[in-house]
């Protein structure tokens, strides 16, 4: 019984001591001033821009960099383009198929991811990777593959930064030449921004 009436004590003097230190912040936050009541910013929260003429930001923040990296991610999986190969075959397709084609593997099956990285200003370099694997072998072979673009958001247009990316949308393998680019063989080179 001394044990249970001890620990009761206990509690009571506990919640005396929380209520007391519940009035003394409450009693401390009503009489500040607001500027010292105000969170510093940190590196890790954005501050809002400074608005720019007619009320617009003047610098893009993280989130607007992030939702123009998504819409390019997006068109460059979407848009269609008119490419006539060497062969003379002319195709309309996503730059994603024409890369595929790229491989010489029609029964092969294919996935692939698309990311958009900023430069600078309104260029952005677009990385489109796909493991292609032949099945019409025995063992069945796979292929990375990793065509590299730039995007002008000016002009909207998409150029060749790598091989795979030439290859794609010219139908011609720049490795074949004679005198092939340095810039653009091995197909596959990543390109650093």
């Amino acid at each position: 019984m001394k044990r249970i009436f001890a620990l009761a004590q206990l509690a009571a003097i506990c919640l005396c001591l929380a209520m007391a230190v519940g009035c003394e912040e409450e009693e401390t936050s009503t009489t500040a001033t607001p500027s010292a009541t105000a969170p510093e910013a940190t590196p890790e929260s954005p501050q809002p821009a400074s608005p720019g003429p007619e009320g617009t930001p003047a610098t893009a923040g993280p989130t607007d960099i992030s939702s123009r990296g998504a819409e390019i991610e997006t068109l460059a999986n979407s848009v269609a383009r008119k490419i006539t190969w060497e062969d003379g075959t002319t195709y309309e397709a996503t730059i994603p198929d024409l890369v595929f084609r790229t491989a010489a593997m029609p029964d092969a099956g294919h996935g692939h991811r698309v990311v958009a990285a900023w430069l600078d200003d309104a260029r952005w370099q677009v990385g489109i990777s796909m493991r292609v694997t032949d099945h019409s072998v025995d063992p069945a072979t796979s292929v990375d593959l990793q065509a590299e673009f730039y995007y002008d958001e000016e002009k909207d247009e998409f150029t060749a930064a790598n091989g795979r990316a030439v290859f794609a949308l010219t139908g011609q393998d720049p490795c074949e030449s004679d005198q092939p680019e340095p810039d653009y063989c091995p197909l596959d080179k990543e390109v650093s921004p």
